[in-house]
């Protein structure tokens, strides 16, 4: 987990923001805590009004860019920024940069600094996660270029379907997926600790992922479908932004930057220490993959401990299965209706839901 820590893992959000959204219901008065990440969920979240947004994560290059996010739209103009965070051909990318400092901290400054060359490459891709996506997406077009072009080109859900089930689902396709996602493998390829350390040992990761593709595909087009376009292009393609990488987006954000605090720190312990029943929305993201159990239910308590009446809470699991501790049963009321709905709209199609809201 230490060289986890080390990196910048997340550039591009891969979750569904619109499941999110619907999941805490966000109003003008809440206190929302978050998990940083990519940068993608507390600014996607922006699109709510709300009191405040703490985003915390225990890896400070994921904190580092979603300052640098943050400022970007709040300084330039929407063409600008985005042209700066995908780097298409930006002229001027280095004094842009210097545009910014004003809005950072000296520590942010060094940082960005030091690491121009991956903004010179477009940062929205430099995350460890979207490198081996890119890498994954070369080898897809080299074996199924022809089947890829037209899974991509579609503009109707139901002829996609019926491509899906007749021509792009095989038997080899599915080995493929297996053989990839062998835990083994993914131990030493991806070096990501949610892919193999607390892993449920009911499922069988490469059917799990193939099969919850091949659904998704059916329900959402895959030129709209962030994760899918990641996976085999790449890249997102406009189709499929969050409301942080649109015009529409940016101007209802940009008006709640002055909402976001940010915080360098385990969130438990930042849990820990808050005022007790101080927070109304916890968006936890996928947090619970990347712990044993005994983290996980201290995770619970210490929510349960920050919450204020009747908050709500979403948290995902990718390939872990925790259970919430039986002795909080009856403070987290869990919406089983909504988990379902949420799991069955979701396009970022890999995850499991526990929602509902704090019982206190």
């Amino acid at each position: 987990m230490s060289a986890f820590l080390k990196r910048l893992n997340y550039s591009f959000g891969n979750e569904d923001w619109h499941t999110e959204n619907k999941a805490l219901q966000i109003k003008p008065s809440d206190r929302v805590l978050c998990i940083t990440a990519s940068g993608d969920r507390p600014l996607n979240l922006l699109i709510n009004d709300c009191k405040e947004m703490v985003s915390v994560d225990m890896n400070h290059h994921q904190n580092q860019l979603l300052k640098l996010k943050a400022a970007a739209m709040y300084q330039l103009d929407f063409k600008d920024y985005l042209g700066f965070l995908e780097n298409k051909n930006h002229p001027q990318l280095k004094k842009t940069l210097k545009s910014l400092s004003h809005l950072f901290s000296q520590d942010t400054i060094h940082y960005w600094n030091d690491h121009q060359k991956d903004l010179n490459k477009g940062i929205l891709y430099q995350g460890s996660v979207e490198k081996w996506t890119k890498s994954i997406s070369f080898l897809t077009k080299t074996f199924r270029k022809e089947k890829q072009m037209r899974l991509f080109a579609f503009d109707d859900i139901e002829k996609q379907k019926q491509f899906v089930q007749n021509e792009w689902d095989s038997p080899r396709w599915k080995k493929t997926f297996s053989i990839v996602l062998n835990p083994y493998i993914t131990r030493y390829l991806f070096k990501d600790p949610g892919l193999h350390e607390f892993l449920d040992g009911s499922l069988h990761v490469g059917d799990y992922i193939y099969n919850r593709m091949n659904k998704s595909l059916e329900k959402s087009l895959a030129r709209e479908n962030l994760l899918i376009s990641l996976i085999f292009l790449g890249k997102v393609l406009p189709e499929g932004y969050p409301p942080y990488l649109t015009e529409q987006g940016t101007n209802h954000i940009r008006k709640r930057l002055n909402k976001l605090q940010i915080v360098t720190g385990n969130v438990i312990e930042y849990l820990e220490s808050v005022p007790s029943s101080s927070i109304d929305a916890f968006s936890m993201s996928d947090i619970a993959s990347y712990m044993d159990t005994k983290s996980f239910e201290r995770l619970t308590h210490a929510i349960s401990r920050a919450a204020t009446p009747n908050a709500r809470f979403c948290i995902r699991q990718f390939l872990s299965n925790h259970k919430i501790p039986s002795s909080l049963d009856p403070i987290f009321k869990r919406n089983y209706a909504l988990e379902k709905e949420l799991e069955h709209e979701d396009r970022c199609f890999v995850y499991r839901f526990m929602t509902g809201s704090i019982q206190k």
